[in-house]
């Protein structure tokens, strides 16, 4: 369900001055799901804003998890999928080939590791394999469409006398105007990283869920030139 930006800060404030309220889901994205049903957003996991231009994420207070910054899989890969499985993957708990990494500048336990030229991001492997290539300029471009400014909803949390987990949401910033180089310098530092998810289904096609670029959330304001308090 859309709402106007107005009408989603109203619902916030209301939603401040109700105190702790009961997960409505458990494990890490109760958080953002109770933000969600509260509000009256509908969970969208798809490539497009949940407020017409705003994205809306919540963490919990002192809380870093990583965040999906984005996915991109089309036209980047030099070894067909399945031969990458094949190669580099194992056998998982469900009993199917996969291959599920975090890959960063340093080469991980697979050996994969990046490299970012002047134009392009390369995914390779230790044993000399050109394994995918992103170039900046879309990287930079899939960024913009995922998230062309951002509400970052903070909550404060504790555990009630039934062993669950409550929110306070008290604290949110409207972040807006892209910070194009420090982006840019977090994908060079390695701060940003890629997650490869992927697997061979029964019938021998591939289950890719998107490569996924994810950063730790305390860095997510530095993507943004201006940060405007929505709470008070």
């Amino acid at each position: 369900m859309a709402v106007s930006f107005d009408e989603f800060r109203q619902k916030l404030l209301r939603l401040k001055e109700r105190g702790y309220i009961e997960t409505w889901r458990m494990g890490n994205t109760g958080v953002g799901h109770t933000l969600e049903q509260e509000i009256g957003l509908i969970e969208n996991n798809i490539s497009g804003p949940d407020l017409i231009d705003i994205e809306v994420k919540s963490q919990r207070r002192g809380v870093s998890n990583r965040f999906t910054l984005f996915t991109f899989n089309r036209g980047v890969w030099k070894i067909k999928q399945k031969e990458l499985i094949e190669k580099y993957g194992y056998v998982d708990q469900n009993i199917r080939k996969s291959l599920y990494c975090t890959v960063s500048t340093k080469p991980n336990p697979q050996g994969f590791y990046f490299r970012v030229t002047e134009k392009s991001l390369e995914l390779l492997n230790l044993d000399g394999f050109f394994i995918a290539e992103w170039e900046i300029k879309r990287l930079m471009e899939t960024f913009n469409a995922k998230m062309p400014n951002l509400i970052m909803v903070i909550a404060d949390f504790r555990l009630n006398s039934n062993g669950r987990e409550e929110f306070w949401y008290n604290e949110a910033y409207y972040l807006k105007g892209k910070n194009e180089q420090n982006f840019l310098n977090h994908i060079r530092e390695g701060i940003i990283l890629v997650d490869i998810r992927m697997h061979i289904k029964e019938s021998g096609s591939v289950r890719n869920h998107g490569t996924g670029f994810r950063v730790d959330e305390k860095y997510i304001a530095d993507y943004f030139n201006e940060r405007i308090s929505l709470l008070g």
